[in-house]
């Protein structure tokens, strides 16, 4: 017995594809090669006119993945001022995912780590009929920030690990005023 999920949601995650995203050029004739940036390990920004301030992500996005969550919303929503106006800030999100879960869709890896990563993204949450209950801005999106397996030893004379943590955060949207 691993224990199970109290009343659980669909979440559905847009998994960022590094591969694709590698290989595309963001800036066509401009000085970029490479969508993604291997030092940082993240897409790059390619400006998307000669004055924009803020840019375009060079992002693709694999085959969207739904999965059984309880779902934890720690901060949603805080304004903060900027230059440009106001801009939700600091949104933080948690979701908790059961093993058995990630085993059934074949998102644990043949190392045993989990399939889902950092950098991931929240699109949207349903309810267990696939009815809609909310969607996910994008921008400012929620992104993955931290995968952490938790509840260790559960699982009767075979011990093992049940759950699966699963934090999400948002991505700055303005330029800050200091």
């Amino acid at each position: 017995m691993r224990g199970r999920l109290i009343f659980p949601f669909l979440i559905e995650l847009a998994p960022l594809d590094t591969a694709a995203t590698e290989s595309t050029d963001p800036d066509g004739a401009g000085p970029l090669t490479s969508g993604y940036d291997a030092m940082f390990r993240a897409p790059v920004k390619a400006l998307a006119e000669s004055d924009d301030q803020i840019g375009v992500k060079a992002r693709i996005e694999g085959a969207l993945i739904q999965l059984p969550a309880q779902i934890e919303p720690d901060q949603m929503e805080q304004l903060a001022m900027m230059l440009s106006g106001e801009s939700p800030s600091s949104n933080r999100f948690r979701v908790v995912c059961h093993y058995n879960d990630l085993e059934d869709a074949g998102l644990v890896n043949p190392d045993g780590t989990p399939a889902i990563r950092k950098r991931d993204r929240l699109t949207r949450i349903l309810d267990l009929d696939g009815n809609l209950v909310e969607t996910i801005p994008n921008p400012p999106g929620l992104f993955i920030e931290q995968v952490m397996s938790r509840g260790w030893g559960l699982g009767g004379a075979v011990p093992t690990r049940n759950l699966l943590f699963v934090d999400f955060t948002d991505r700055a949207v303005s330029v800050a005023s200091g």
